[in-house]
């Protein structure tokens, strides 16, 4: 249903979503391959230290808790109520809910909208509404937060902590952006499934994450946006980059996207939903990996404000990679002695005779950690320059750890400045230990140049969407 305003009741109780004192399961199991047992399994495994209430009428121990037959009947306070029974009992537990007074509930339960079933799904939406009990779902995989040591759904794992907010409608998708998280350390500051999305939209979400101190960036996976006006209403108030990626546009995509998750598509396009996110401030991704990609650098690197970008490179071949996928995506780069006309002499003293001070500066692949050093230093002092994005390309003689322990010092030493600072790490295994040492010290790395130019691009955006709201 429609949420056509942020509605702030709900921002105001999505707290107990991710920091509840309390938790009700509904449906837990003492089955080890049941929802109902996995999230109590979750909670506990991950460090949850609030209370958990088993509801189980045909049980009086679930996990060695003291279970209850319904949620009235925990003679305690409830902050959420965590939803995994069949469709039809979901009304008669919402009216309980509503009973015992409590925050807000969460419904993993499938079968409602996606199978036609949509008078369900929009009857219980409202009663939530008349009731102002904030709904979240129903068909989801559930939500978390590494910094709460949280996890609460039917989900293997947490993420490492980070600075993006991930949204999804999807749970696949959210569980492979959580993976991804453990092995690439892609942060995050929290995420949720909305599924369905009958009650709680996006929309809330984007606000609650605008407030929410350990998001740097919002992620947000969309199949169907039904409350355009809400969604970009909210966007516009945070001042945080936004990072989207509509999917189900496809001929059979529209038709997949409901089956999924009732998903509405008809009538709209990628040139509706450009529109959309332009007003919105949003910045549209159209990959799963450019959606990764750019929303880590937006989680770490301050907006770029104009395009004096400098790429120095021990690899002519990265930095031809770079430069051509630059004027590609429209942000040319522009030579050295046009950005600063005294920055190529001065970067030239740390690099041999063959070595190439245009842009992108090729120190040659003999470079040393000093002259990475000494060339890196030149080209983020230099007042001129607005970002910087370095390359490593492995060779015999290349010391990939000592070049990396260069790039976070110099970042932490001129992270006053406030330019962005892009790595780029193309080869084998040492590559990727030096991917992680950078991600981890705040500075985001990849693996191929279209991935970290297409980072430093989403960078440049960001600072022109800060730029117009100002005006």
């Amino acid at each position: 249903m429609k949420v056509l305003h942020v509605r702030d009741y709900v921002v105001n109780r999505l707290q107990y979503a991710l920091n509840p004192k309390s938790i009700a399961v509904v449906g837990a199991s003492r089955y080890e391959t049941k929802v109902g047992y996995k999230v109590i399994e979750g909670l506990r495994e991950w460090g949850y230290k609030g209370e958990i209430y088993p509801v189980n009428p045909r049980s009086d121990k679930v996990h060695g808790l003291k279970a209850y037959p319904t949620v009235k009947d925990i003679p305690y306070a409830v902050d959420l109520v965590f939803v995994a029974v069949p469709a039809h009992i979901v009304k008669s537990v919402l009216e309980d809910c509503v009973a015992k007074k409590v925050n807000i509930v969460v419904i993993a339960t499938s079968a409602f909208k996606e199978i036609g079933r949509g008078q369900l799904q929009n009857d219980l939406t409202q009663y939530c509404r008349d009731n102002k009990l904030p709904l979240i779902g129903p068909n989801l995989v559930g939500m978390g937060s590494p910094y709460l040591n949280f996890n609460c759904g039917f989900i293997p794992y947490l993420p490492m902590e980070g600075p993006v907010a991930m949204i999804s409608q999807s749970g696949a998708n959210l569980l492979a952006a959580l993976g991804t998280s453990q092995k690439d350390h892609f942060g995050m500051s929290f995420f949720v499934g909305l599924g369905n999305k009958a009650d709680v939209d996006f929309c809330e979400f984007v606000s609650y994450a605008g407030i929410d101190d350990d998001t740097k960036c919002l992620a947000i996976y969309i199949e169907g946006l039904d409350s355009p006006e809400g969604f970009v209403e909210a966007c516009q108030k945070v001042d945080k980059p936004i990072v989207t990626i509509k999917v189900g546009g496809s001929k059979i995509g529209v038709k997949a996207a409901f089956a999924h998750t009732a998903s509405e598509n008809e009538g709209t396009g990628d040139a509706y939903y450009d529109e959309v996110f332009q007003k919105a401030g949003a910045i549209r991704a159209t990959t799963w990996q450019e959606f990764l990609d750019v929303s880590l650098a937006l989680g770490m690197q301050p907006p770029l404000y104009d395009d004096k970008i400098v790429m120095i490179t021990n690899g002519g071949g990265s930095g031809l990679l770079s430069c051509d996928h630059f004027e590609r995506m429209g942000l040319p780069l522009h030579e050295l002695k046009e950005i600063s006309p005294g920055l190529p002499d001065r970067i030239r003293a740390y690099m041999p005779m063959f070595g190439s001070p245009l842009n992108p500066v090729d120190i040659s692949g003999t470079a040393s950690p000093i002259q990475y050093k000494g060339a890196f230093r030149q080209a983020i002092r230099d007042p001129k320059v607005n970002g910087i994005l370095g390359s490593i390309c492995p060779t015999a003689v290349t010391d990939v750890d000592a070049v990396v322990d260069v790039v976070i010092e110099l970042h932490e030493a001129y992270r006053h400045l406030e330019k962005p600072f892009i790595m780029e790490c193309q080869g084998g295994e040492e590559c990727q230990r030096a991917i992680m040492k950078l991600r981890d010290h705040g500075i985001p790395a990849y693996p191929t140049a279209e991935q970290s130019v297409n980072a430093m691009i989403a960078l440049y955006k960001y600072g022109k969407i800060k730029q117009s709201r100002k005006k």
